[in-house]
């Protein structure tokens, strides 16, 4: 169950891992660089890995064939934590309970299209030999259905490729990760149902588009 302090969420929290929400801060100061420990309240941090996030569904390896131009990245690596910025994109997190290793996805409407749920389980197969039954996914805080509406040529493609996650005009992002989910034999499922649009703590690009964003982390312990 989900533990809300002044500033961070505990998503997730047993022996070997953590998962977490940060917010009241922009984190996107970090982007596309390798920290030290930024959350305080986390000692047993070490390292903190922030993307370039591009909006794409490609998937890179800490510490195997890293690089910053990517919108996940896996690991096995003990107290570093995989960061993802987001302002209503939906952050996924995925733990192995078998093998103790962990994904942080960064999953906007481009990456829900293009299914990077799905690229980041075949990279964490071919690298840690996971098996879908040991997975465990966390969906962030995100931009919830009744307030990501869409238009234009936007809205004809998901009609025509994505009509079962449409009401009207508007996208449920949400429903299609879960669908994906559940497609890759994902049953263990834990969404903290925490919109970054209505909840006043989350910074929103589709509210007053801001440059500013919170993060989602996940970490292995010693």
């Amino acid at each position: 169950m989900a533990t809300s302090r002044q500033n961070h969420i505990t998503l997730l929290e047993n022996d070997f891992m953590k998962a977490f929400i940060a917010f009241g801060f922009d984190y996107n100061i970090f982007r596309a660089k390798i920290h030290s420990n930024v959350f305080p309240w986390e000692k047993s941090i070490k390292k903190c890995i922030f993307l370039n996030q591009i909006h794409s569904n490609i998937i890179t390896h800490y510490n195997k064939d890293f690089h910053f131009n990517a919108d996940g990245v896996i690991s096995s690596e003990k107290n570093t934590a995989l960061c993802i910025l987001s302002a209503d994109c939906l952050p996924l997190l995925l733990y192995d309970n078998k093998n103790k290793t962990i994904a942080a996805l960064h999953s906007g409407r481009k990456g829900c299209f293009e299914n990077i749920l799905k690229e980041a389980v075949l990279k964490m197969q071919k690298n840690f030999n996971t098996q879908t039954k040991n997975l465990k996914l966390i969906i962030s805080a995100g931009i919830g259905a009744k307030n990501y509406e869409l238009n234009g040529e936007l809205l004809t493609y998901s009609k025509k490729h994505f009509a079962p996650f449409l009401h009207e005009n508007k996208l449920d992002l949400k429903a299609l990760v879960k669908f994906q989910a559940k497609e890759l034999e994902i049953k263990d499922i834990f969404d903290i149902n925490l919109c970054t649009f209505d909840d006043e703590r989350f910074f929103s690009y589709r509210k007053n588009q801001t440059p500013k964003r919170i993060v989602s982390a996940i970490y292995l312990k010693d």
